[in-house]
């Protein structure tokens, strides 16, 4: 797979230099951020305020698909002392960068792009993603957790590759996104939040070394593993039913142990051997996410046993 190569160093450069405080950012929005609303004919969310960066800000507006997309409205204003030239190329491409990677990670796309002379707007519909600790988060199953890491670390690759940020130095999010399919069981997708590196940070960019994000993202996915594996049985069911819920109940569980053991044994690999991002991705195409045992479970033997044996007094009995 192939991605355009990173920023050319002027154009990181560009900025840098400048050291923007954010100060035009704030000018821009308190002076001119609701006629720019008007003209392209989007509306504030009710509640909603901009938020502002250094480099730019972005604010939600309304949607008529607010139940699996957002809608934002970003806006990078150029200073007064830059160049325009230089401002609309370094503008844009952060922007279309930044659609390519939410394009890429089907997460969302940019329905518009307005490059002016004085400002770079994107409108943007991105998927509504979910925090791995929000209690109502879906989750995917046990047997699709490998591919779930592995997929993360392609976009942290293709993130690097599309944005430039080595470091992960703008990162501050990760979000689980469920994707609907047309047939079959969704899509699950751990993606980073690239927002912040399009429009800058409010507070000072602090270095993340990928090995020490996916360690992290593999504790956090074993404990909500841990989590939500335990067991709720319907009080109302038959016998029968709670018998087979019992039964579904263990290999579950034996399945998400095993999961967990290899998740923990994996972590514990990379706290002892410290591999760079390229042996860990290796290391995870190996994950199987544990292998779930195949042995009839003995508690059910002796049920199905003493089942057998109950019909067999029976008959006896009324012999």
């Amino acid at each position: 797979m192939s991605h355009q190569k990173p920023p050319l160093p002027f154009m990181l450069s560009f900025y840098q230099s400048q050291k923007p405080d954010g100060t035009h950012v704030q000018r821009f929005v308190s002076e001119k951020s609701k006629k720019l609303l008007d003209v392209l004919g989007e509306k504030a969310k009710e509640g909603q305020q901009w938020q502002l960066h250094t480099h730019g800000a972005w604010i939600l507006v309304d949607s008529k698909m607010d139940m699996m997309f957002e809608r934002l409205v970003i806006v990078l204003p150029r200073p007064e002392q830059h160049s325009p030239g230089l401002f609309q190329k370094w503008a844009t491409d952060r922007l279309s960068r930044l659609g390519k990677f939410l394009e890429y990670s089907n997460t969302g796309r940019f329905v518009r792009l307005i490059t002016q002379k004085h400002m770079v707007i994107g409108v943007l519909m991105r998927r509504r993603g979910y925090d791995l600790q929000q209690a109502n988060a879906p989750f995917p199953k046990v047997e699709r957790i490998p591919g779930l890491l592995q997929g993360f670390c392609r976009d942290i690759q293709a993130y690097i590759s599309w944005m430039g940020d080595i470091e992960l130095t703008y990162i501050q999010a990760l979000k689980l996104f469920e994707i609907p399919q047309r047939s079959g069981e969704p899509i699950y997708r751990l993606a980073l939040d690239p927002l912040p590196t399009a429009i800058g940070l409010k507070g000072k960019p602090i270095p993340l070394n990928p090995v020490t994000l996916v360690r992290g993202v593999m504790g956090e996915i074993a404990e909500q593993l841990d989590i939500r594996s335990k067991p709720s049985f319907s009080p109302y069911a038959s016998l029968w039913d709670q018998m087979n819920e019992r039964i579904d109940h263990y290999y579950a569980q034996k399945s998400t142990q095993a999961c967990v053991r290899e998740l923990d044994h994996l972590s514990a690999r990379i706290d002892l051997m410290h591999p760079d991002f390229v042996q860990l991705s290796l290391w995870l195409q190996g994950f199987k996410g544990g292998v779930q045992q195949s042995n009839v479970p003995w508690f059910a033997i002796f049920m199905v046993m003493g089942a057998l044996l109950l019909f067999y007094g029976i008959y006896l009995v009324l012999g």
